[in-house]
């Protein structure tokens, strides 16, 4: 395999195992720990972790391995905002008629939302919301915002996925509530009780993470 492909498989199996949670905030992991189990040597693992650093996943101290960061929640929040800012765009263009949503696929990724909620699958349930979001945004033809939206993907997902592990009860909910809200909006045509929903998930969530001290 080229020296390329190798990196960046070894990225991308370094990058899943931080995001999923396998690898939680505050474990030191060594170049020869990451090479033995993803089977193959330290080169690629030693470049994939210089991007990981660069995408503020991992930090490294000489002598002492590879540190993976916590995304704080305030870093989170600032993902949220833009999330939120998106939606609420994509909402104001249906409002004037000039873009429509696609409902059968907002019902699917609402049904794989709330079915990954009853089986405890905290990536599934935040992986599903975003895409929900996604095909929100899809209806805009603006295909910046679906690169923002997958530059935001890992950090938002690592943040969630690795505090439910850390605190699995109880169960995530407010997601897939409000998701289930801008649908059954968006069916009867009521935009803006959608942009209430979601504007009202936010704030619920920043006076949450403010008064437990997260932000």
């Amino acid at each position: 395999m080229p020296p390329e492909s190798l990196e960046k498989t070894a990225y991308e199996m370094l990058r899943s195992r931080i995001v999923y949670g396998d690898y939680m905030p505050g474990v030191m992991l060594s170049e020869n720990e990451i090479a033995a189990a993803f089977g193959m040597s330290r080169t690629p693992v030693r470049a994939a972790i210089s991007l990981l650093e660069r995408d503020g996943f991992v930090e490294s101290f000489k002598g002492r391995g590879v540190l993976v960061k916590e995304i704080s929640f305030r870093k989170f929040c600032e993902i949220y905002e833009v999330l939120v800012s998106m939606q609420t765009f994509v909402l104001d263009l249906a409002d004037k008629g000039e873009r429509e949503f696609d409902l059968p696929a907002l019902k699917s990724c609402l049904d794989q939302q709330l079915a990954a909620r009853e089986a405890d699958d905290y990536a599934g349930y935040y992986e599903s919301a975003l895409d929900f979001i996604g095909i929100m945004l899809r209806s805009s033809g603006n295909a910046f915002m679906m690169q923002v939206l997958d530059l935001c993907r890992g950090k938002f997902i690592c943040r969630m996925v690795t505090f439910r592990k850390q605190h699995p009860t109880p169960k995530p909910n407010w997601s897939g509530l409000t998701n289930e809200k801008v649908y059954e909006a968006l069916t009867a045509g009521k935009i803006e009780e959608a942009k209430a929903a979601i504007m009202d998930n936010y704030d619920r969530t920043t006076r949450q993470l403010a008064y437990s001290g997260m932000i």
